[in-house]
């Protein structure tokens, strides 16, 4: 596991702190971290822009000559694009330019944007931020002591309207919260300041997404619902998941204690589409099956 060391508010190292390798120190994917950029600054624009076309302009209702004899190109409006007071050829109408990214893209690009914070040594971990009243020449004072750049994220665990309206006024300062962390922010400062209590909750919240991506769904039919009160359950599952990835998504999603796993390929079914027939898309099942002294599990508790 990586390390990095805990400054205190004068910039004096405290402790050491271990990061979670699968969250800090991926190797960063770029192309996911474009994509979730590109996302986010396509979703902040409004696109409430907007021209006249021809139809929406006044005027124009009568045709300015008649059609021959006249020696001049014919018209059959003065409110054509190419008429002064025209209306616009293609011009903008208002419309919406976000658009979806998947769910693992924007895990990956999470993770590649903390992991390369860590690897570039632009990420400061701070033991305490504590303030008693609002004083942004204390804040700047902090923040200077523990060596922050120019652009600064700082990343709380939990609202503090201390801290934030300490921080607003000072240039090239940014205040989150780990739930509104987004990739953008972080790529775009040269240094990261997180509180120590911060960074114990990513990582519990990028587990978690962790887990969710290996276990999809539970499998309940008539089949699966009898072995339930042997401890056994059934589960979706990602079709590269691992037996030992298995166990540890159930444990750190139920908070239960896995005694076995065993996984198999189930086919997909036959279906007719119209006059063609055809087959479902094949996927993988678990079988789960908990320790005595394991409490059983609610299927939907924690399920997104």
């Amino acid at each position: 596991m990586a390390k990095l060391a805990v400054l205190d508010k004068t910039g004096k190292k405290v402790s050491d702190i271990e990061l979670k390798d699968e969250i800090f120190a991926i190797e960063p994917n770029k192309s996911a971290m474009h994509l979730v950029v590109v996302n986010y600054l396509a979703n902040q624009r409004q696109g409430t822009q907007s021209t006249l076309t021809r139809s929406e302009v006044s005027g124009g209702g009568k045709k300015p000559w008649k059609q021959k004899g006249t020696g001049r190109a014919r018209q059959g409006s003065t409110r054509a694009p190419q008429w002064t007071h025209g209306g616009i050829a293609l011009g903008p109408k208002p419309r919406d330019y976000g658009f979806d990214v998947n769910k693992k893209v924007r895990r990956l690009a999470m993770k590649s944007a903390l992991s390369s914070k860590v690897a570039a040594d632009e990420m400061i971990v701070v033991d305490d931020f504590s303030m008693d009243a609002i004083k942004t020449k204390e804040m700047a004072n902090i923040l200077s002591a523990v060596k922050a750049g120019k652009k600064t994220l700082i990343v709380l665990p939990e609202k503090n309207d201390v801290l934030y309206k300490s921080a607003r006024n000072i240039e090239g300062t940014n205040v989150s919260l780990v739930n509104t962390l987004n990739v953008y922010d972080i790529l775009n400062c040269n240094t990261i300041v997180v509180l120590k209590d911060a960074v114990a909750k990513i990582e519990e919240v990028r587990i978690m997404k962790l887990a969710q991506d290996i276990i999809l769904r539970p499998v309940i039919t008539e089949e699966t619902m009898t072995g339930i009160a042997e401890k056994k359950y059934a589960f979706r599952v990602a079709k590269t998941a691992t037996k030992p990835e298995i166990r540890e998504a159930v444990e750190k999603l139920f908070d239960v204690k896995v005694k076995d796993v065993n996984t198999m390929n189930v086919r997909g079914q036959k279906r007719r589409y119209g006059n063609n027939e055809g087959y479902t898309s094949s996927w993988k099942k678990a079988i789960v099956t908990l320790t005595e002294d394991s409490k059983t599990i609610e299927f939907f508790d924690n399920m997104m």
